[in-house]
């Protein structure tokens, strides 16, 4: 089940405090179990996990700061920017995803050429912003922010986000 946060809609999330925004948008949308590969690779607690991991939970936050959707590409685009602003990640860790992403992730996980596109434009935007590592941030501290305040706050421009959109 795809979504997409429309322009109309952003207006009304912006002013929402991140917590409500979260129960809003993720409410109906029920999280598959996520494949052992994939949690290997991109949860926290594996020791595998390559740079950009982060919670399913904080990874729901950055949909909404990002205000990308949960289509493929969009999934993608979030992946990629997690790691593009996580500064630990090098040359072989984007081949390791990618290669992962592409050949090994199962269906509907596995990226295809446009996703990958998509990532790469994710990870451009993840390196371009002015708050790096925010896969680690604590999101529990800013429960209470509204999304406006967040965005301004890690230096994430929606109008940017939906300009590097690969169709």
């Amino acid at each position: 089940m795809a979504f997409d946060l429309d322009e109309a809609f952003q207006i009304d999330i912006a002013q929402m405090n991140l917590k409500k925004a979260h129960s809003l948008v993720f409410r109906l949308y029920n999280e598959p179990k996520i494949p052992f590969v994939i949690w290997l690779l991109e949860n926290p607690n594996s020791l595998l996990a390559l740079p950009g991991k982060i919670s399913l939970r904080h990874h729901d936050y950055i949909h909404i700061l990002l205000g990308r959707g949960i289509s493929p590409q969009d999934e993608a685009f979030v992946i990629g920017f997690t790691m593009g602003n996580d500064l630990k990640t090098n040359q072989l860790h984007l081949f390791i995803y990618q290669f992962f992403a592409k050949f090994i992730y199962p269906v509907p996980y596995n990226f295809s050429k446009l996703d990958l596109k998509n990532f790469n434009l994710g990870f451009i935007y993840g390196r371009k912003i002015k708050v790096k590592q925010i896969n680690e941030i604590n999101f529990g501290m800013y429960q209470n922010e509204t999304i406006e305040f967040l965005r301004e706050c890690f230096g994430i421009n929606t109008d940017e986000t939906k300009l590097m959109r690969e169709y």
